[in-house]
């Protein structure tokens, strides 16, 4: 019988062993909520794909248009922010599964990332406001970050199904996740700056607060990142 089991532990490769804690099933279970979220969003609210896209493109009365046609406070609202959770956490495992540099006690840490990072912005804008004591001018910067994370969160759900099926190009998919973050964060700084400065901010405000609580952090991660894919 030992013959038999060292034997068989030679021929069938690898590939064929089962596996308990497969990766494919565990993201497949993450991505099937994640579209059930998505799904549940679109019964809720519909057309909220389409109005998700027209705010994004807004910089000037995109506060007063979320609140009129997708409230964040909404169940449908709330859906997508959740999709963000679950569909960035599912692009940051399967890079921590693809990279021989880190390792995780808890595979769960990962879908702390993207919340942490929401939560950063959002503590940065609300401290900010506070030292200022200027509040009003921040709920334009706010919700341009809500509906970026939100548009973001349905790109990384394409992008993390994508992954999972088309195996061994992980370093692309963490690549293209990472180009899609700096773009998204890109995109939204501008339209932020644009907007406060219509509200007649000072410049010195502006690059401080870009200085010390958005290119520091970002250029962190990014050269952390960089160092992990050489």
């Amino acid at each position: 019988m030992e013959i038999y089991l060292s034997i068989s532990d030679q021929i069938i490769p690898n590939e064929l062993i089962p596996r308990f804690h497969s990766l494919e099933w565990l993201m497949g279970y993450v991505l099937f909520i994640a579209f059930i979220t998505l799904a549940i969003a679109r019964f809720a609210r519909a057309g909220i794909y389409q109005t998700l896209v027209l705010a994004n493109g807004k910089f000037l009365g995109v506060v007063s248009f979320v609140r009129e046609m997708m409230p964040i406070s909404k169940p449908s609202s709330l859906l997508l922010l959740l999709n963000y959770v679950l569909s960035a956490g599912a692009i940051c495992y399967l890079y921590v599964q693809s990279n021989d540099k880190i390792h995780l006690r808890n595979d769960a840490l990962v879908f702390i990332v993207p919340i942490a990072l929401l939560v950063w912005n959002l503590a940065c804008f609300l401290l900010t406001r506070w030292l200022s004591g200027v509040s009003g001018i921040f709920a334009g910067p706010i919700t341009l970050k809500i509906i970026g994370v939100q548009f973001l969160g349905l790109v990384y759900f394409l992008c993390a199904v994508l992954w999972l099926f088309i195996s061994g190009q992980g370093i692309m998919f963490a690549q293209l996740a990472l180009f899609l973050f700096f773009a998204e964060t890109g995109f939204r700084v501008v339209k932020s700056i644009l907007l406060v400065l219509k509200l007649g901010v000072s410049w010195y405000y502006i690059i401080l607060y870009l200085c010390t609580l958005e290119i520091l952090p970002l250029s962190m991660i990014y050269f952390t990142l960089v160092k992990s894919f050489d």
